[in-house]
């Protein structure tokens, strides 16, 4: 069994492309995840990824390929001890460096093979092989400023690899240069944790008109679950306030949620005691207070334009998986 999350993803017998378990499945995997790393130097470099593990089934392959970059990492910095002679730091550069420029190579087959090409990210295959590819080329950046001295290979800029080895321009680069820690262990930044909250949020004032949690949802599993997506695709905050961002649509995306939310029956038809009948008005008016933003004019676009409406959940992944009704 190949025990390298880095040899295992790209191999013809056990890669990715033959893991075909559920997203439950995933799910109970990344609750029993535990990610703990420590770089035993800060390194120079950082990787600034265009897109975030959305699902279960990426966060679970983002932390093996963050616990083994971190191993990979730690290892290039142990194989040179100030101890060692030149011909040892020699030895080991080209072992290390043959090792590294291997993964670039297997990776780059690897992508043309199953036709996992940036273009495609928002697959979650496509994102998990792009991500791994990422860490590679941070490992052999790290490998080659650190100690290049000690081979003979011409030492490539960051742009020098994604062309030379990908074919690729970049319009912004996803690995920088990272200023140095102050301290000799650095961790890497942990997210903001994000609370699902099943009641209404203790922060938020109430208003006359918005229905209070317990009498307006009726699957507060299903909603927690969005919710959470919703962070993870920063659409709120952890706060629960909702995030502005233009480029990327997030004020119509907040529009087709709210829909789907309707569509899948997250809320209750009526409400007693005393008796109304709830309508999407009352429903948009309890999201637009609960994410503190006004999304009637998006809601009102999408609902009345099937074309447009399916055209963004095709492209978009939290709205691709939204949960149906949990219970």
């Amino acid at each position: 069994m190949i025990k390298d999350i880095f040899a295992s993803l790209i191999s013809i017998t056990k890669g990715l492309h033959r893991d075909k378990r559920t997203d439950r499945e995933f799910r109970g995997l990344v609750c029993n995840q535990n990610v703990k790393m420590q770089y035993k130097e800060a390194p120079l470099f950082m990787i600034e990824f265009p897109e975030r593990a959305l699902g279960d089934k990426r966060k679970y392959y983002k932390n093996l390929i963050d616990q083994e970059a971190n191993k990979k990492f730690n290892e290039i910095i142990s194989s040179f001890p100030a101890s060692a002679t030149e011909p040892e730091h020699i030895f080991n550069y080209k072992r290390l460096f043959n090792q590294h420029h291997s993964n670039l190579e297997r990776v780059k087959s690897y992508i043309d093979k199953y036709e996992h090409s940036r273009e495609s990210i928002r697959n979650e295959d496509t994102f998990i092989i792009q991500y791994l590819k990422a860490n590679m080329i941070w490992l052999y950046l790290e490998l080659q400023e650190r100690f290049g001295k000690y081979g003979d290979e011409d030492i490539l800029t960051t742009e020098e690899i994604y062309q030379y080895h990908f074919n690729e321009v970049l319009d912004e680069l996803e690995i920088k240069p990272s200023e140095i820690g102050k301290t000799a262990i650095k961790e890497r930044t942990v997210e903001p944790a994000f609370n699902a909250i099943e009641s209404d949020l203790p922060h938020r004032q109430p208003k006359d008109k918005v229905i209070a949690y317990k009498d307006i949802v009726q699957h507060s599993k299903s909603l927690a679950r969005a919710e959470e997506m919703m962070f993870e695709a920063d659409i709120i905050d952890k706060d629960y306030n909702f995030i502005s961002n233009t480029k990327r649509k997030n004020k119509s995306v907040l529009g087709v949620l709210y829909f789907l939310f309707i569509e899948k029956d997250y809320f209750n038809k009526v409400k007693t005691d005393p008796f109304k009948r709830i309508k999407s008005t009352d429903i948009v008016r309890f999201l637009n207070h609960r994410y503190n933003t006004d999304a009637r004019k998006q809601f009102k676009t999408f609902e009345n334009n099937d074309a447009e409406r399916n055209d963004l959940i095709s492209t978009e992944y939290i709205l691709k998986n939204l949960p149906n009704k949990i219970r």
